[in-house]
């Protein structure tokens, strides 16, 4: 369906621009996990020692630490809702999911794909991008939006207004759980699935789950490849955001997909910087 080789020189633009970006805003990774163990120690950091990939981190942490002092995390601060939104309009977020819906775009091109599948579709801003990229290139497969929360779906819905020529549809479904028959029955194969900061929030058997359903997958996730933790990790820890260790995820991965593509190892190699960001798999 798919080899290396050819994916490789179909993604090298889009590569390119992704490696570039967090080779520069990456490089002093490490300025953050020192002043996150700081704050984390009860000393006081500024921003302005923080390279400025971190400061929507910084944030975070400033108010993780602060909800601790009074008891616990609490999901509905208001300060949550417009950090997710400020975090939404970072550019390395926007590349994030610039890069993802590209990539899944191209693998569905390549493959002849009849559905792409987004699971936790969340604000719907990865979904926009797709139906915004397929009406470019008068592309038309069916999208089917995938999320745990019912709410979530009933405000992606509201796309269809927007791209009547597209074929989005929507589905119930927590990855956590093996897809139902009624999902089965709304996609047709080869699939591309697609996702950005789920499985963070999800199991690794999540993996089992999409492998019943998928062709082709582009996982945009922090996989952590040397296990070393900071304590940037344990404060995000607090909020459900659990370490995932590729140790764990890649043997899962390779029992459905056994061809895979580390996207961005070379910022791994070349930085140093725990994790990687970015995963193509395909059957």
């Amino acid at each position: 369906m798919i080899n290396t080789k050819d994916l490789e020189e179909k993604l090298s633009k889009v590569q390119e621009r992704y490696i570039s970006f967090m080779l520069e805003n990456l490089k002093d990774w490490r300025l953050w996990a020192e002043a996150s163990q700081k704050m984390a120690d009860g000393k006081k950091v500024n921003k302005e020692e923080i390279p400025d990939f971190f400061h929507t981190e910084y944030e975070w942490a400033k108010i993780v630490l602060d909800m601790e002092d009074q008891g616990g995390f609490n999901w509905q601060d208001p300060r949550i809702a417009n950090l997710f939104a400020a975090a939404a309009q970072t550019p390395f977020y926007k590349l994030w999911g610039d890069t993802i819906t590209e990539i899944s775009l191209l693998l569905a091109e390549m493959a002849g794909a009849k559905t792409l599948i987004e699971i936790g579709a969340g604000r719907g801003n990865l979904t926009r991008d797709m139906l915004i990229k397929m009406s470019s290139k008068n592309i038309s497969v069916p999208l089917l939006a995938s999320d745990a929360n019912e709410a979530v779906l009933n405000n992606v819905v509201k796309l269809r207004d927007e791209f009547p020529n597209q074929q989005l549809q929507t589905h119930l479904w927590d990855v956590n759980n093996v897809p139902d028959d009624g999902l089965k029955k709304q996609i047709k194969g080869p699939v591309v699935l697609y996702e950005r900061a789920s499985i963070t929030y999800a199991t690794y058997g999540c993996l089992e789950n999409i492998g019943q359903v998928a062709d082709m997958i582009v996982l945009g996730d922090y996989f952590n490849c040397t296990g070393e933790l900071f304590a940037y990790d344990t404060m995000f820890d607090k909020i459900g955001v659990k370490p995932l260790f590729y140790k764990d995820v890649e043997p899962l991965i390779l029992k459905y997909f056994p061809n895979q593509y580390v996207f961005d190892r070379e910022v791994h190699d070349s930085t140093g910087l725990p994790n990687i960001s970015l995963v193509i798999a395909w059957k």
